[in-house]
Formats: structure tokens, C-alpha cells, sequence
């Protein structure tokens, strides 16, 4: 009897360390297949950073080359703006001169008359 016990303790001492064994397995591949997602994610999250710091960056040029257009259309315009106020003003100055000529001439044939 104390054989018999003492090999089914021995068969059980023995399924325990292959137990142990195949759980130390198991767990060091989890581990490295964890270490492959950990490796795979970072690459992933660092090539999508790449992208939107080229984006970024495309969409700030572009932005300030909008930017600088509008700037250069305003003054443009703002220019255009001065020209014809000027005009306008001259025009409006020839006339009240057309006028005043015309009331001179007006006043000047009143009195002749």
C-alpha cells in the first residue's frame, strides 16, 4: 500500500512540475505575443504621428500661402479703392468748377443784359 502511495505521489509530483512547466511555457508566449502587439501598436501609433505631422505641416503651408493671397488681394484692392476715391474726388472737383463757371457765365450774361 505505501508503494502504491508513493507512486501516485511521484505521478502527482510529476504532473504538477509538467503542469508548472507548460504554465511557465504558456506564459512566456503570452508575454512575447504581448511584446509583438506592444511593438506592432508603436510602430502603427508612430507611423500615424508621421502622417499627421506631414498633414500638419502640408495644411500650415497651405495655409499661409492662403493667407499671404489674401493679404496681397486686400492690398490690391485697398489700392484699387485709393485710385478711384481720387478719381472721384477730381471728378467732383471739375464739377463744382463746371458749376461755378456756369453761375459765373450765368451771372455774367444776367448783367449784360
Amino acid at each position: 500500500l505505501q508503494a502504491c502511495c508513493r507512486w501516485d505521489k511521484q505521478w502527482y509530483q510529476r504532473r504538477v512540475r509538467a503542469y508548472e512547466q507548460k504554465r511557465a511555457e504558456h506564459l512566456k508566449d503570452l508575454k512575447t505575443i504581448e511584446n509583438e502587439m506592444r511593438s506592432s501598436y508603436l510602430q502603427k501609433v508612430s507611423r500615424k504621428d508621421a502622417e499627421v505631422k506631414k498633414k500638419l505641416n502640408e495644411m500650415q503651408v497651405k495655409y499661409d500661402g492662403l493667407r499671404k493671397a489674401a493679404n496681397e488681394e486686400r492690398d490690391k484692392l485697398e489700392e484699387e479703392k485709393k485710385k478711384v476715391n481720387e478719381e472721384l474726388a477730381e471728378v467732383k472737383r471739375t464739377i463744382a468748377e463746371v458749376q461755378r463757371l456756369s453761375a459765373e457765365q450765368a451771372n455774367g450774361k444776367k448783367g449784360r443784359k
